[in-house]
């Protein structure tokens, strides 16, 4: 405050004064500023929020010069301002901290806490939609997922060749070679076909031809037996000759050996796109 000839001239005061008041409530009402304790308190605390407040004080309630005698006293270094003009357009307990954008001051000035939070919460809320959609495709994933077995090497087939194999049984054949001559003694011929006899049908399991030669020759060794007497020769050879025996044999598939199983594994599609799919 200055009082040269005759004039006040009311000092706007510093920013620092100015937020050393709005810690005094009796202050701040003579300031105009409509705030609780706590409210002033944040606003003091927050430069930001301080400068402000401050801004729009000064341009709510400028200072003007006005003619007025010399005072014994000093005054005070400030005046308090109509209260009206506390209800600045949009004043609401929730802008307390914040004041409202006003004539004089840029609209993007202050930015309302309100319209912070607005802006988070949007973020978060589409991000949250994101991951919902996220969770829902997976589960819906594992849900319709379809297992299958696919075939990566196809099965190799058995394959055979065949071959010859005795069966265990024998045959017997006769030639038209007769085991005696003539003038040759009746008992030796007989013991000749009987050696012939025992040698290819004793022992040995026949086939049913080799069985019913046999049965023939042993027929014919039998009559021969039956004619013997002392002194007989034999006069003409007869139609039997000499026996042969050999093993049957018989054709069979054997395998190669080379049979290979399919080569296999478990298979996944999801959603009919994802993964190993037809």
């Amino acid at each position: 405050m200055s009082a040269e000839s005759g004039i006040i001239t009311i000092m706007p005061m510093s920013i620092d004064e100015f937020c050393a008041s709005l810690l005094s409530t009796e202050h701040r009402h003579a300031l105009g500023i409509r705030l609780t304790d706590d409210e002033a308190r944040r606003v003091h605390d927050d430069p930001a929020a301080s400068r402000n407040w401050y801004a729009y004080w000064l341009a709510s309630a400028p200072p003007a010069p006005i003619a007025a005698p010399a005072l014994a006293s000093p005054p005070p270094a400030y005046r308090p301002h109509d209260p009206q003009q506390a209800a600045y357009p949009g004043y609401s307990p929730e802008q307390a901290v914040y004041p409202a954008a006003y004539s004089g001051m840029p609209a993007d000035a202050v930015e309302p806490v309100k319209q912070k939070n607005v802006g988070l919460w949007i973020v978060l809320s589409v991000l949250g939609a994101l991951i919902l959609i996220a969770v829902l495709v997976v589960v819906a994933a594992f849900a319709t997922a379809r297992h299958w077995t696919k075939v990566d090497v196809p099965e190799q087939p058995e394959t055979f060749h065949s071959e010859e194999y005795e069966t265990g049984r024998h045959d017997v054949t006769m030639d038209d070679v007769n085991p005696c001559h003539v003038d040759q003694d009746w008992t030796d011929c007989t013991d000749l076909m009987v050696a012939t006899y025992t040698a290819a049908c004793v022992g040995v399991e026949l086939t049913e031809a080799a069985d019913a030669i046999c049965t023939e020759y042993s027929g014919a060794i039998d009559e021969m037996k039956a004619q013997d007497a002392d002194g007989y020769y034999v006069a003409s050879l007869g139609t039997f000759g000499s026996l042969h025996q050999s093993a049957e044999t018989a054709m069979r598939d054997v395998s190669n050996e080379d049979y290979e199983p399919a080569v296999t594994h478990e298979a996944v599609c999801y959603l009919g796109f994802i993964g190993e799919c037809d």
